[in-house]
């Protein structure tokens, strides 16, 4: 298992800042989680790597998880995962979904609908989002449908600024209806076409991701809002990603969009108004 002492990848991540608001056990139960996801994502992003040995791989991924969840754990990570799972009540099935996800990038690699690309990022995303709940110390259930649309939200915010990243990696998330819809071919998205269509699917999606951020606030029980603090910071920093890349007529997805610190900072800013 491809697994060196557990990293810093909190150091790499979009959500760094809300890293800071944090005490040190929710900060480390989140450091794992999010390195988990890494490593599982790395697997399945390394092109180096023959699918049956990224299946091999997850699969033992899966096994480590259930014997985690055994009070056996293996890794160092899993070790610290298994802190986070006692002190926070993190559920087994997130962990599986998020795999899941995981295995369904090696099996799939177009949707055919909006419908169809949902399920995926439940998984990927909205797993997620659940467990940073309950690590924020807001039960992850009574809050319904937020911990799902999030996911949709962030999910959809990665899809739009990575499309040209993944169409390197022979996938294509963005729904192939949509793409007819916007008078586009896969082909013209594989040689990365830059027309006036493509700015109107863009524009198209990003609306579609603003309307499950415009969602979040119908879950929120105002009374408790203030632990939502660092999920609010996560969800104000990809807004302001889906600005900047509408902003830019979407010529930045030719790069990685990123945030500069008066930008991050005016995020966090919105997220502490958002939380009081």
């Amino acid at each position: 298992m491809p697994l060196s002492p557990q990293k810093n990848y909190e150091a790499e991540s979009n959500f760094k800042p809300a890293f800071f608001f944090l005490n040190k056990t929710q900060r480390l139960a989140l450091s794992s989680v999010y390195a988990y996801c890494r490593i599982v994502d790395d697997i399945t992003d390394d092109l180096n790597l023959p699918q049956k040995t990224k299946g091999q791989e997850l699969n033992k991924w899966g096994e480590e998880i259930e014997n985690t969840f055994k009070n056996n754990p293996s890794l160092p990570i899993t070790t610290n995962l298994l802190k986070a799972i006692k002190t926070f009540n993190l559920k087994k099935e997130h962990f599986i979904l998020i795999l899941d996800g995981m295995k369904m990038d090696m099996s799939k690699n177009e949707y055919q609908s909006f419908d169809e690309l949902k399920p995926y990022m439940y998984r990927v995303a909205s797993a997620v989002a659940f467990l940073c709940l309950d690590i924020f110390g807001y039960d992850s259930n009574a809050l319904g449908k937020y911990p799902e649309n999030a996911g949709y939200a962030l999910q959809l915010t990665n899809i739009i600024r990575d499309v040209f990243e993944d169409i390197k990696m022979n996938r294509i998330y963005l729904p192939a209806e949509d793409i007819k819809k916007f008078g586009l071919t896969k082909e013209e998205l594989i040689d990365f076409t830059y027309s006036d269509n493509f700015r109107r699917l863009m524009k198209f999606e990003t609306e579609r991701a603003r309307g499950y951020y415009d969602k979040l606030d119908e879950f929120i029980d105002p009374a408790k809002k203030k632990k939502l603090f660092p999920l609010f910071i996560m969800t104000e920093l990809y807004k302001t990603i889906l600005d900047k890349m509408e902003k830019s007529d979407f010529k930045s997805l030719k790069f990685k969009t990123k945030l500069n610190g008066f930008e991050k900072l005016k995020a966090i800013y919105k997220a502490w108004r958002k939380s009081c």
